[in-house]
C-alpha cells in the first residue's frame, strides 16, 4: 500500500499488528531506525499491545527478546541491527 504520510503509514503498520496479535500469531516489525522503533513503540503501548523492542538501546536484552520473539502472541519491534546474524 501506499500512504500519504509517515502518520498514516504507521498507523496502518499498528492497525495490522494490533489484528495479527488479535490472533495470537507472532509479529515482527521491521524499522531503519532506532527512532522509528521507538515511535511505533509508543504507538502500540498506547494500543494495549504488549511488545518488544530489539534496536541498538536493548542490545544486552538481545537474546531475551530473539528467544521470545517467535512465540504465539510476541510482536517484536526490530531496527537492522537484528538482521546482522540474528536469526528470529
Amino acid at each position: 500500500a501506499v500512504y500519504m504520510t509517515k502518520k498514516e503509514k504507521f498507523h496502518a503498520v499498528v492497525e495490522e499488528v494490533k489484528e495479527a496479535h488479535a490472533v495470537n500469531q507472532p509479529v515482527l516489525v521491521g524499522t531503519i531506525t532506532i527512532e522509528t522503533s521507538e515511535l511505533i513503540s509508543k504507538m502500540l503501548r498506547r494500543e494495549g499491545i504488549p511488545h518488544q523492542v530489539l534496536n541498538a538501546k536493548f542490545h544486552e536484552l538481545e537474546a531475551e527478546i530473539v528467544a521470545h520473539a517467535g512465540e504465539a502472541g510476541a510482536v517484536t519491534i526490530a531496527t537492522n541491527m537484528a538482521g546482522r546474524g540474528t536469526d528470529i
